[in-house]
């Protein structure tokens, strides 16, 4: 029998609830061994709401609890490298949120950790497991579409003027939008097409943001609230890629409140991806215009997982898939994908969007 993998988390907030608990409790040999949070309210709601398992307000307990065997740290992104750090000495295998550091620097230190020690890794690049883009990257692979020419990416969304808490600040958080999204948005695009050679774009912040939800006075916001950037692919293929967290009157059909969509264009057809449709894909060649059709059930789930694609809200269940990779990793003694590399590679990008805002121009990806 495989070994029982006991996982602790470091962060006990939203994404922990909505993406990595769910994703414990389905994989058969998955157990949610400890809680992490520094807020001792919100560790005593969620063991009434995850289960009575040990908590700590230190990550350090963790690392040095010979008990557990991986962790999630889901935590504000200031925090990532010295609690990675510290699992990844002490032997835990490691999940952690985007961006894994605050520069691409950081990341690299993390990558050159986890490798130094032999444990699995994995960035928590939720959006490759969608139905829509596993079955995306399928017919690019098989060269259904032709030869790729243009991605083109865009996240709208209305978060409204107030404070967003901890991403809102550059020391905290390293950017704005830029490093909460496009980080995604660049890693699925390298998987789909290849590296990012090279970028020229633009970051900009309406909102001020110096109230909280309540109206109390805050430290305003000094980080981006918008992005743009164009960029060249090795294959010569291009991209677009534009996000904002200020714009009004996008809330889709189901009532959500973004529009996300990603679309590859190619010489013989071009495919899309969009978040409040993710078990559909948009098809289209020369004779038509682009037409939703399901996707095939074995692109439904990852290779082995247990979750029923019929089950849930479909805009939130396949990031159940994240987990399930990353204990079937550690089960298996393999690389874990994404890992490290990828977030080291996105995070590259990103950080030469920003360069490129500061000095005007082209910047080559490192």
């Amino acid at each position: 029998m495989p070994k029982r993998v006991r996982i602790a988390v470091i962060g006990a907030g939203q994404v922990t609830d909505s993406n990595h608990i769910p994703g414990i409790r389905l994989h058969p040999h998955a157990e949610l061994a400890a809680i992490c949070d520094t807020d001792r309210e919100l560790l005593r709601r969620r063991q009434q709401e995850w289960g009575p398992v040990r908590t700590s307000i230190r990550f350090e307990d963790i690392a040095e609890d010979t008990t557990i065997d991986g962790v999630v740290i889901a935590t504000p992104n200031s925090t990532h490298l010295r609690v990675a750090l510290a699992c990844i000495e002490a032997g835990k295998h490691v999940m952690c949120e985007k961006p894994i550091g605050l520069n691409t620097a950081e990341a690299r230190q993390l990558l050159c950790a986890a490798r130094a020690s032999g444990v699995r890794h994995m960035t928590a690049f939720t959006y490759r497991f969608a139905p829509a883009m596993r079955y995306l990257k399928h017919l690019l692979a098989a060269g259904a579409l032709g030869t790729p020419r243009h991605f083109r990416s865009q996240r709208f969304l209305d978060f409204g003027e107030s404070s967003l808490g901890w991403r809102q600040y550059r020391r905290l958080a390293g950017g704005g939008i830029l490093y909460d999204m496009a980080v995604h948005r660049v890693d699925f695009a390298q998987d789909l097409l290849g590296s990012v050679s090279g970028v020229c774009g633009r970051v900009a912040q309406f909102v001020q943001r110096d109230r909280m939800p309540d109206g109390q006075p805050c430290e305003p916001s000094d980080v981006d609230d918008w992005y743009a950037f164009v960029g060249e692919f090795d294959s010569g293929a291009v991209g677009v890629w534009e996000a904002s967290w200020a714009v009004k009157g996008r809330r889709e059909a189901d009532g959500s409140q973004l529009y996300d969509w990603a679309e590859v264009n190619c010489d013989e057809g071009s495919a899309a991806y969009r978040l409040s449709q993710p078990n559909h894909i948009f098809l289209g060649a020369s004779d038509g215009g682009l037409e939703p059709r399901p996707v095939p059930s074995e692109f439904l789930v990852a290779p082995g997982s247990l979750r029923d694609p019929g089950k849930g809200n479909p805009t939130k269940v396949f990031g159940y898939d994240l987990m399930h990779e990353f204990v079937s990793a550690i089960i298996e003694g393999r690389d874990a994908n994404p890992g490290f590399e990828q977030g080291v590679a996105a995070q590259a990008v990103v950080d030469a969007v920003l360069q490129s805002h500061t000095e005007r121009r082209w910047i080559d990806v490192a």
